[in-house]
């Protein structure tokens, strides 16, 4: 299969586990409380749970992918040289690394700092 083939079909798996992992998060975390506003402590009580951290960190990782290759397929409907479709790719995925280790490094510093 041609890698653009791939990073399609992940594309649409990203989306699905997306509206999956987001409708867990906000039924565990946002409507678990019988309606009642939650406090930090709560939150923080909740992310503690090795499940719900994971949840997390899936949605951060799977919605950068997401954004990344979407904004990488918006700009190949531009007539791009291969270069400049290098220099693209390059930039979102060090940009989508970046915001995921900075995501995954603050969820777990929170989790553990306290």
């Amino acid at each position: 299969m041609h890698m653009h083939a791939w990073t399609w079909l992940l594309q649409r798996i990203s989306a699905v586990i997306l509206l999956v992992a987001l409708g867990w998060h906000i039924a565990l975390l946002h409507f678990s409380n019988g309606g009642a506003p939650l406090s930090y402590n709560d939150i923080l009580t909740r992310l503690k749970t090795p499940a719900l951290l994971s949840l997390d960190v899936l949605l951060l990782i799977f919605g950068l992918y997401h954004a990344c290759y979407g904004l990488y397929s918006v700009f190949l409907d531009f007539d791009s040289t291969t270069k400049q479709r290098v220099v693209v790719l390059v930039l979102l995925i060090a940009i989508g690394l970046g915001f995921a280790g900075f995501g995954v490094f603050g969820l777990v510093s929170i989790v553990f700092s306290s």
